[in-house]
C-alpha cells in the first residue's frame, strides 16, 4: 500500500504483460498472465464471448446487529436501496503484422494489424509466433528500385519479413501463414523512464489489475456494482462497452472513459449479485469461493 493509502503500482506485471504478444485476435498469453494474478484475489474470474477477462469481488454481508436485524434497516440503503454501478476498462491488444503468405524463396508476405506507419517499419525486428522466431522486415534494395521511387515511402504491401529461410519449404516449418508477429521490443527501465511496446494499454490493465490488490470499503451507501475490465481489442469498443455497462445496469456512461478498450478485467460490489449476471455465454476460469475451476 502506498503512503495515501492507494494500492501500490505492479510494475512486475507491467513488464510481464508488456513483453508478452498480444496482437488483436490472439491475446490468449497477456489474458492468461492477467487471469493467474487476479485468481485469488477476486471472488470469479470468467471469459466472455468477446474473450475479455471479467474478474468480480462481491460485496461483504450487511452488518447485523444483536438481536439479528440488519443494521440500518429504517433507512433508504438498508431497504436495498439500488446504487450506482461503475465501469473501469482496459484493452489487451496491440498492433501487429499477420504473415499472409510465404513467397518461394523464403519471404514472408504480411499485412498490418492495426495502425502502423509503413515509414517504420524498414528494418524493423519482429517475433512471430508463441515461439518468438525472430524476423526482420526487408524491402529491396536502393540500387534495385527505379530513381524516381527512391525518395517515396515504400508500401507496407511491397516489403516483407526475413526469417533467413532460403525456400518456401523452410519458411513453412517454421511459420505458417496466419501467425501473428508483434515488434520485438523488451521492457526495460531507464531512470525513471519505461520503455517497452504495448503500453497502450498495458499500462492499463496493469492499474486496473492493481486495484483488485484492496478490497473495496463496507459503507452503507456504497456502490451497487463497480467493474474494472481488460477489453480484449481496441479496434471495436464502443459497443462492447456500452453493452457491458449495460449489462450490469450502470447508471454512469462508462463507455466514454474506455472507447478503446474491448477486452476486460472487471470487478465489481453488488448488493444484488443475481441482478448483474450477465447473459452471455462465458466460461468461468476460476472461484476463490469454491476453489474450483471450470471451463
Amino acid at each position: 500500500m502506498s503512503g495515501n493509502g492507494a494500492p501500490r503500482f505492479q510494475e512486475g506485471l507491467l513488464r510481464a504483460i508488456s513483453n508478452a504478444p498480444g496482437v488483436s485476435g490472439g491475446e490468449e498469453a497477456v489474458r492468461a498472465i492477467l487471469a493467474e494474478y487476479a485468481r485469488d484475489k477476486v471472488d470469479s474470474l470468467e471469459v466472455d464471448a468477446m474473450g475479455s477477462l471479467v474478474a468480480r469481488i462481491d460485496p461483504p454481508p450487511p452488518a447485523r446487529g444483536k438481536n439479528g436485524t440488519r443494521v440500518g434497516s429504517g433507512s433508504r440503503a438498508g431497504r436495498g436501496r439500488k446504487g450506482p454501478h461503475v465501469m473501469l476498462c482496459a484493452h489487451m491488444d496491440e498492433v501487429g503484422l499477420m504473415v499472409t503468405a510465404i513467397e518461394k524463396e523464403g519471404r514472408l508476405r504480411f499485412r498490418r494489424v492495426g495502425g502502423i506507419d509503413p515509414r517504420i517499419l524498414p528494418g524493423q525486428v519482429f517475433r512471430i509466433g508463441a515461439e518468438g522466431i525472430r524476423a526482420v522486415v526487408g524491402a529491396l534494395p536502393p540500387h534495385l528500385v527505379p530513381r524516381a521511387e527512391r525518395e517515396k515511402v515504400t508500401a507496407a504491401e511491397d516489403l516483407y519479413l526475413d526469417i533467413g529461410a532460403r525456400s518456401r519449404e523452410e519458411a513453412e516449418e517454421r511459420v505458417p501463414v496466419g501467425s501473428y508477429a508483434v515488434f520485438d521490443t523488451n521492457y526495460e527501465a531507464w531512470g525513471n523512464t519505461r520503455k517497452g511496446k504495448a503500453f497502450d494499454d498495458r499500462a492499463g490493465c496493469a492499474v486496473l489489475a492493481s486495484l483488485i490488490q484492496r478490497r473495496p470499503p463496507v459503507e452503507p451507501r456504497r456502490p451497487r456494482g463497480v467493474s474494472d475490465p481488460i477489453s480484449r481489442s481496441c479496434s471495436k469498443a464502443r459497443r462492447p462497452a456500452r453493452r457491458r455497462a449495460r449489462r450490469r445496469k450502470s447508471s454512469i456512461p462508462t463507455w466514454a472513459a474506455v472507447r478503446r478498450s474491448p477486452c476486460r478485467i472487471a470487478r465489481s460490489w453488488s448488493t444484488r449479485g443475481s441482478s448483474t449476471r450477465s447473459r452471455t455465454p462465458r466460461s468461468a476460469i476460476g472461484s476463490r469461493r469454491s476453489g474450483s475451476v471450470r471451463e
